[in-house]
């Protein structure tokens, strides 16, 4: 007698092999058993119709400190997603030190109530095992982090101390339990580190077997150099490199992704172990200030409020943003129209949500670079934008190559609470639906077998944990119930907050915390996944 038995659907491993049909068994939180008709359990659940998954595996994710405010993940579980890493794009929880404004980031925790109660990874790992979760919860260390606690915000090189006190802050993560170190080089103050101190620090994670996980210097025009310097980090530090959301922005730097993709195949030729992930949608997301030029950032949130407040420092910034405009660059990025606005934090500014730039600038009877600085200094910098910036013919070329696995660069989002809010990029709630709905169903751009490998075995490989990302005897029971025909993203640009449908099961650690599309209540199986010990 099994605890559960999944009956009548059709297996599909996460290891690449054709689907076949047989029943599946759990004990426990693992699989006992794969192919045995009419096995008895307490639980019967029919998949007729169904595909029998691993559960989803989102390798890029930014939930961090909000699984706190959000324990059930629910936009990553209702599509399909048993596993998620935190910790990505040179941002992570801890070290808490590097947090560039610890009362900010106090009140912005507060929002959420969410008490700040560690300072290290371990202390913040420590506080997740006793938190209910849904899901399993891995995460990267960032190096933005690392490097604010051991120097601020600050545009140059690191003192020799400065180097031994981030490699130091890495070795510790690292031992505390992250998979890697992650690089966001377009943000402060990542943006300020040189090849050698990546290289420096990622010798380090080497040691520790770990990866390195990087949202390159430059995803347009600048994309190859940027992936040239992501590989060349790689073969120096003996590392192995997975090259974050790889896309190219900017019409002018259009299909420069198939350049790209060759250069990673003659990496991995060559014997670097560099991969890339992906989430399939023409829009990316971050915050309104990755427009402004990386010297307005220099020392912090503080400092550009106060070069944005200064008359003299914003003439300079306002003059440099029009000089982009005119050498192209705001047109080679889809014009004004093309940059829409979807988090806000005040009240007044909520008719912003939803709206492009060129929009607010016509309401507000302002030149829409004046539209901007004005929004991030009232919002305290505090603003999201979408961008439509990308080419759907790049996202099937990354799609289609067998180095790219699937991660959604979402926060876990909730339709209700202050995680309901705003406009958020749909690819929150339906990054692993829309890859199974539209690529393989309606495009077939992936066969099923293939796309189901990028989410989970992969994935899994990739980051080496042990026992997940397929269906095999005495692995863990992650799993994921879907109907072929039927599953689909809800979620769009305008209305976000929809779940992700033809999900019939997902079971996390052999229970049961989807059924029939609705949240089990109560139901928090979900572990915390350590590097060392998952």
């Amino acid at each position: 007698m099994f605890d559960i038995v999944i009956k009548n659907g059709f297996i599909v491993d996460g290891a690449g092999a054709p689907r076949f049909r047989a029943d599946l068994g759990i004990l426990g939180d693992r699989i006992a058993q794969i192919g045995e008709p009419d096995a008895a359990g307490a639980r019967v659940l029919d998949a007729e119709g169904c595909v029998v998954a691993p559960g989803f595996i989102d390798i890029h994710s930014h939930t961090d400190e909000l699984v706190f405010a959000n324990p059930t993940c629910e936009s990553k579980v209702t599509q399909g997603v048993t596993t998620e890493v935190s910790g990505n794009c040179g941002d992570s929880a801890a070290p808490r030190g590097g947090h560039q404004n610890l009362e900010e980031y106090a009140s912005w925790l507060a929002e959420h109530d969410i008490e700040p109660g560690w300072r290290t990874v371990g202390e913040f790992l420590a506080l997740l095992d006793e938190l209910p979760m849904t899901i399993n919860f891995a995460t990267l260390v960032g190096h933005g982090v690392v490097r604010a606690a051991a120097m601020g915000y600050q545009d140059r090189k690191p003192t020799e101390g400065e180097q031994a006190e981030m490699r130091r802050l890495v070795e510790e993560a690292l031992e505390e339990g992250v998979f890697g170190l992650s690089t966001g080089l377009i943000y402060p103050p990542g943006c300020y580190a040189g090849t050698e101190e990546l290289i420096d620090l990622c010798r380090v994670v080497a040691r520790c077997g770990g990866i390195y996980a990087t949202h390159i210097r430059n995803e347009g025009e600048g994309l190859l150099a940027a992936v040239e310097e992501a590989i060349q980090i790689g073969r120096e530090a003996g590392i192995g490199v997975q090259i974050s959301h790889h896309k190219a922005c900017g019409r002018k730097s259009w299909s420069k992704v198939r350049d790209s993709l060759a250069m990673i195949a003659e990496a991995r030729s060559r014997g670097v172990d560099v991969w890339a992930d992906q989430y399939p949608y023409v829009a990316t997301s971050t915050s309104l200030g990755a427009i402004l030029p990386r010297w307005a950032h220099n020392g912090g949130t503080s400092a550009l409020l106060a070069r944005l407040s200064d008359q003299a420092e914003r003439r300079k910034l306002r003059e440099q943003l029009l000089r982009d405009a005119q050498d192209g660059w705001i047109d080679d990025f889809g014009g004004w129209e093309s940059v829409v606005v979807n988090f806000v934090r005040r009240e007044k500014n909520r008719f912003c949500e939803g709206l492009s730039i060129a929009e607010i600038a016509r309401i507000t009877r302002k030149h829409p670079v004046d539209a901007v600085m004005d929004l991030l200094l009232d919002e305290q910098g505090g603003v999201g934008m979408v961008h439509f910036v990308v080419n759907e013919q790049d996202i099937v070329d990354v799609m289609r190559h067998p180095a790219v696995v699937i991660g959604s660069d979402a926060t876990a989002r909730a339709a209700k609470g202050p995680l309901g809010r705003g406009k958020p990029h749909p690819r929150a709630y339906g990054t692993f639906a829309r890859v199974l709905g539209k690529y393989v169903r309606e495009e077939g751009v992936l066969s099923l077998e293939e796309a189901v490998a990028k989410m989970t075995g992969r994935t899994a490989r990739r980051l080496s944990l042990v026992g997940r990302g397929v269906l095999a005897e005495g692995c863990y029971a992650d799993i994921t119930v879907f109907d072929p025909d039927k599953i689909a993203d809800r979620a769009t640009f305008k209305q976000p907050h929809n779940h992700a449908s033809g999900i019939r099961y997902v079971l996390v650690n052999g229970e049961i915390v989807l059924e029939d599309g609705q949240l089990t209540d109560g139901c928090a199986p979900g572990r915390v996944l350590r590097r060392s010990t998952n």
